[in-house]
């Protein structure tokens, strides 16, 4: 693994809306109609961020007639899974740490 690898990886999870699609697929498959009303994201954008996913490997699309049902990838929803165990195991420490926001802050205004 090299630091664009690393990079591409963290960027297409780390983006919350990308996380909440995969987090929703972890559950069942579902076609983009379904993940709007679930995620709340505009239907544009889920067109977008379904093209970062399925570049990225983390999504499947397969076609029924004339909608395109996506499933999240078995490895993908493993790791999206064991995110979600952590942060609610951890919400108390990972929302006090100072270092990871300070960081966050400074890219932010960059």
């Amino acid at each position: 693994m090299d630091k664009l690898e690393f990079k591409a990886f963290f960027y297409a999870i780390g983006d919350y809306s990308r996380f909440s699609i995969l987090s929703s697929l972890a559950k069942r498959d579902l076609n983009v109609s379904e993940i709007v009303v679930i995620t709340g994201i505009e239907q544009s954008n889920v067109s977008h961020h379904m093209h970062c996913l399925l570049n990225c490997g983390f999504v499947n699309v397969r076609k029924e007639g004339k909608e395109r049902i996506y499933a999240i990838n078995a490895m993908v929803k493993q790791t999206v899974n064991n995110i979600m165990n952590h942060i609610d195991a951890y919400k108390k420490q990972i929302i006090s740490c100072d270092i990871a926001d300070k960081e966050y802050i400074s890219k932010m205004i960059r």
